[in-house]
């Protein structure tokens, strides 16, 4: 007997991560050649350097393949296999044709996503189901991409995206049950936790972590607590592993975290402003660990010249 939700993964063969080489998505490209073993993986970018930096952090980045062979949770064969399966390609019509899921994960900007989605239907299979891996935008809204909009979900991952369960499915209004279920059976095969929302600016997970984060930053733009004392305090006093501004650094999602709140100040109002200090920091070029956000020149740590150990 196969285990529960497997037979999701039987009739996907062909997996393609368009913005596979970010920080998000080769950590989505991770996830489906691991919980996927027989699947071919395509990881796609629009430029040589990005292709490059997305296979090294699938390889050696701070949560990739060689990282979990050294950590015991995958035999250096295991990773072999794996590797083999992951076809890298510049050209987004050549990596999602004949892929039955592909996900979208390209930086939050609404025209960008729209402009991307449009290339991926364009060479799509008719029945291949596009998940946007958006934290902010609304699918509907993304959908006006698309000429077959039911066949669009959202899945939005969470960093380090082979690492964390939790997939928030968005379900929009034109979304059909059966790209919703596909994409629900397709990730817990795979072995992530997907939860459906109906879609919304910021789904729930967005909107309760950006009104978290916004609060840290004018606490210590008001000069409350520092930006030492706001992580130490949420690690001592919530038990959380990091630290608000620990997370926007090291995760390089300062840039991420950015671009929706302008998406959600837009859509939801006043509530989601952007500080002034993050627009400083942001507008500086201080987008998180340079590692993983090439050109970045560094996070708040930095920014305020704190050593962060």
């Amino acid at each position: 007997m196969s285990e529960p939700g497997k037979g999701a993964l039987a009739g996907v063969e062909r997996v393609a991560v368009v913005g596979g080489a970010g920080s998000m998505g080769h950590g989505i490209v991770i996830a489906c050649l691991l919980g996927s073993p027989a699947a071919e993986v395509r990881l796609v970018a629009r430029r040589r350097e990005s292709l490059d930096h997305g296979l090294a952090l699938v390889r050696n980045g701070p949560f990739g393949l060689e990282g979990a062979v050294r950590k015991g949770r995958l035999d250096a064969a295991g990773m072999e296999r794996a590797l083999s399966r992951l076809r890298p390609t510049l050209d987004i019509a050549e990596g999602v044709r004949d892929a039955q899921v592909v996900f979208e994960s390209v930086p939050e900007i609404v025209e960008r996503k729209i402009e991307v989605l449009r290339e991926i239907e364009a060479a799509a299979l008719p029945d291949a189901v596009i998940a946007s891996n958006t934290s902010s935008i609304m699918i509907g809204e993304l959908g006006r991409a698309l000429a077959n909009v039911e066949r669009l979900v959202g899945a939005h991952w969470f960093y380090p995206s082979n690492v964390m369960p939790l997939v928030e499915v968005a379900r929009a209004d034109q979304s059909a049950p059966w790209a919703v279920d596909l994409i629900v059976g397709y990730l817990g095969a795979i072995g992530k936790k997907p939860v459906v929302v109906r879609d919304s600016p910021g789904f729930f997970m967005t909107r309760f972590v950006n009104l978290f984060a916004a609060e840290a930053m004018r606490a210590v733009q008001e000069g409350i607590c520092s930006i030492r004392d706001v992580d130490e305090m949420v690690k001592a006093g919530l038990g959380w592993p990091m630290g608000v501004f620990e997370l926007l650094d090291k995760t390089a999602s300062f840039d991420a975290w950015y671009h929706a709140q302008e998406y959600l100040h837009e859509t939801l109002g006043e509530r989601y402003a952007i500080p002034p200090v993050a627009r400083r920091v942001f507008t500086s070029g201080y987008r998180g660990a340079p590692n993983l956000k090439p050109g970045s020149r560094g996070g708040w740590y930095d920014y305020y010249g704190i050593d962060p150990k």
